[in-house]
């Protein structure tokens, strides 16, 4: 309520009892306009409550919005210092980023060459393991081609032998004899003096191990036996075995209570076979004399340590041969070597090594063959193989 509503409030009041009755409609109109301004004034004071509460509410909602303001403003101020802090780790951020893309990138680089060489080494590892297959495998089928050559020689051993002797009898004037009159002919028999000499030729089975080889030959060397019951053989008999097989032997010579039996190779028959011809040269030999007699002993055992001395070379030779072979072998079996090792056997393929041939019918000329032992000898003295004074070691009897 206003001032001018209690004026008129007061102006009602203190009306007269004249006014009330005569101008009682002018104070119905002022209590109606009093009633319309009072009830007015009650909703401009009612809003007004409503707006100070409003006002209220703002301003507290103000002073919250002041103090978050000032909490953003310290927040700000300190992501501002932050700022000033993080702009040259930023920077160092960036050049960081750069370096570890950089790494990153040498790193797949990297990692390519490595499964690229991976890759390469998987592949040489397995060319290797190719190479070595097919290398064994080779060495296997060479093996099998050598112990198939072996046992073809030894099936063909006794044919060989038999030749052998027929060619060796061609040259140096022996009978061989082809009738035999007495049981169970032996391989081979020739006629020296009126006496039956036996050669029997002997090699191990097709399917029988060299090692039981030895008990073989000494089975046989007892069954020979009755050979030597007949009077006109010679007590020495010869058993003749494959080359490759004397070195399994440990002796070379049976004596038995009235035979003597000599294990001999078919590189020894020419030279066995000469020594025992040299006895025909005498026609009589009950009537030779005593330093005659002499002298043919000395001839027979000298052939004889001739023969047993050349089979141990050749054997001391094909041992020492076969070391050094596995030697060699060892040497260049590294790795690194396995291309030399390659071309070696390739090259071995084609390196050939061709004994003198010795034709039917020809006798090997000694002149001839000392002349070529001093050329031989010349070059070994040029070349420092061996000293030009230095002479050869006697032969050894035993």
């Amino acid at each position: 309520m206003d001032y001018t509503d209690i004026e008129k409030i007061k102006k009602i009041i203190s009306s007269s009892i004249f006014d009330r009755i005569f101008y009682w409609k002018n104070i119905i109109i002022r209590l109606t306009e009093l009633k319309t301004s009072i009830e007015k004034q009650e909703e401009t004071e009612e809003k007004i409550n409503v707006l100070e509460k409003e006002y209220y509410d703002l301003k507290s909602d103000h002073k919250a919005e002041l103090k978050i303001s000032e909490n953003l403003k310290t927040k700000i101020q300190i992501l501002e210092n932050e700022k000033e802090i993080l702009a040259p780790l930023k920077i160092k951020n960036i050049e960081l980023t750069n370096e570890l893309n950089k790494m990153k990138q040498e790193e797949n680089t990297k990692n390519t060459i490595r499964d690229s060489q991976i890759a390469q080494y998987e592949q040489f590892e397995n060319n290797a393991r190719e190479r070595e297959r097919k290398a064994i495998e080779l060495k296997e089928l060479r093996d099998k081609e050598k112990e198939d050559l072996i046992k073809r020689t030894w099936q063909d051993h006794e044919l060989n032998v038999n030749n052998a002797i027929k060619l060796i009898c061609q040259e140096e004037s022996i009978t061989f004899i082809e009738e035999w009159h007495h049981d169970k002919k032996p391989d081979n028999v020739i006629q020296i003096c009126d006496e039956y000499i036996v050669f029997d030729a002997k090699s191990p089975g097709k399917n029988q191990e060299l090692s039981n080889f030895p008990n073989y030959i000494k089975d046989q060397v007892g069954r020979l036996s009755k050979y030597a019951n007949h009077k006109d053989v010679k007590k020495h008999l010869f058993l003749v075995v494959p080359e490759n097989t004397i070195h399994i032997l440990k002796a070379l010579t049976y004596n038995d209570s009235n035979y003597c039996v000599h294990i001999i190779s078919p590189q020894a028959l020419k030279i066995t076979m000469w020594s025992l011809k040299q006895i025909e040269l005498y026609e009589f030999a009950d009537k030779l004399s005593p330093e005659d007699r002499e002298n043919l002993a000395r001839v027979y055992a000298g052939s004889q340590s001739y023969i047993k001395r050349s089979i141990q070379i050749h054997n001391d030779l094909n041992e020492k041969g076969l070391d050094l072979i596995a030697q060699n072998m060892k040497l260049i079996s590294k790795k690194s070597l396995e291309g030399i090792k390659e071309n070696a056997l390739e090259f071995e393929k084609g390196d050939i090594v061709n004994v003198s041939k010795q034709n039917r019918g020809k006798i090997i000329d000694l002149e001839q063959e000392e002349v070529r032992q001093k050329e031989i000898k010349f070059k070994a003295e040029t070349r420092t193989i061996i000293a030009p004074n230095q002479k050869s070691p006697p032969p050894n009897n035993t």
